[in-house]
């Protein structure tokens, strides 16, 4: 029989049971819901009316503005597969030459690189860019994949081990100056980077027009700096004494704003905000069945026996595990049980 206890009450025991299940609750509520809301806000701006609005920067060009311009960490989201990483919107720009970043993995959703993992749900199939302005009637190429030279080469094939991909875009010689200039001198001003992308998603196909508000106002000189040489990917467009060209070799027509909305098909919200991004799952894993081995700890089995990789990412709220209650119950009750006094 059971004489005394040496270190708990009945009553201290009740207590320690109340205040495990009290604390088992808590760190439910905190990584399923707490954390969840916190991770979720984030900055919205709608590009529709905005202080550049002269420039019609419609993130969903024109049509009802069911897509947000979104911050997110300094990332900006667009209506397709692609995020922004520089430059930030609104920015006074300038220097040797324009540097554009952009992840095309979606920070890790898609599976590349390699880009030649093609994805029957959702892949990016080109991405081409232009400088534009219709306040002062401007359209040039930044990058079209039309050479093997960047900036004009292939963006998704560039930089081939890396998710985020650069563009740096050397200005024509129409963009030099320090602000001192005459108005119409130059063909300095607010010009949308204008992104166009075309994807899958979810088995769809889309294309999308993205414009990102820039200034064109800081300093740009007559002759790039030796300092570029070493920028990879290298600045482009170049002449062939290595300096700027001439504005009129990568200026186009300028497509009135009708013609540009009825050219996108953006989906109904946006990808990785809106939009779960359903990628085909890959193969990977052990090969073969679990190995064997003796008690004495030579043994060489694997751990699983499942030839597919586990998901990509995780719905928001996933926290990390809860140990079992069960376990943590029983582990108490042996603690309990070495301290009692038997007879």
């Amino acid at each position: 029989m059971i004489k005394s206890f040496s270190l708990f009450s009945l009553s201290q025991i009740f207590l320690i049971f109340v205040l495990l299940f009290w604390k088992v609750a808590c760190a439910a509520t905190h990584n399923g819901g707490i954390e969840v809301a916190t991770a979720r806000s984030r900055l919205q701006l709608r590009q529709n009316g905005g202080t550049n609005s002269i420039n019609k920067n419609d993130s969903n060009n024109g049509k009802k503005d069911t897509i947000l311009f979104s911050i997110n960490n300094g990332q900006i989201f667009t209506p397709g597969l692609v995020i922004i990483d520089a430059p930030q919107p609104f920015t006074p720009m300038g220097g040797d030459f324009l540097h554009i970043a952009l992840d095309i993995s979606g920070n890790g959703v898609l599976p590349v690189p390699p880009q030649s993992t093609s994805d029957p749900l959702t892949q990016l199939h080109n991405i081409t860019i232009f400088l534009t302005s219709l306040s002062l009637q401007k359209n040039f190429t930044i990058s079209n994949v039309t050479t093997q030279i960047p900036p004009f080469a292939n963006i998704l094939l560039q930089e081939p081990g890396s998710t985020v991909k650069h563009i740096n875009f050397e200005w024509p010689m129409c963009f030099v100056g320090n602000g001192n200039e005459a108005i119409g001198e130059t063909a300095r001003g607010d010009y949308n980077i204008s992104i166009h992308q075309s994807f899958l998603l979810n088995g769809q196909s889309h294309y999308s027009i993205f414009n990102l508000p820039i200034s064109v106002s800081n300093n740009i000189p007559q002759f790039p700096g030796a300092g570029q040489l070493l920028t990879n990917p290298p600045p482009g467009p170049v002449n062939a004494n290595g300096g700027r060209v001439d504005c009129e070799s990568i200026q186009n027509p300028v497509i009135d704003f009708e013609t540009l909305v009825s050219s996108v098909n953006n989906p109904p919200g946006q990808p990785y905000q809106d939009l779960q991004v359903q990628t085909s799952k890959r193969a990977g894993g052990q090969v073969g069945g679990a190995g064997s081995g003796s008690s004495g700890g030579n043994n060489r089995g694997s751990i699983g026996n499942n030839m597919d990789s586990g998901a990509l990412g995780s719905k928001s709220g996933v926290g990390r595990r809860i140990p079992s209650l069960g376990a943590v119950l029983v582990g108490v009750f042996v603690g309990l049980t070495l301290n009692l006094k038997w007879p």
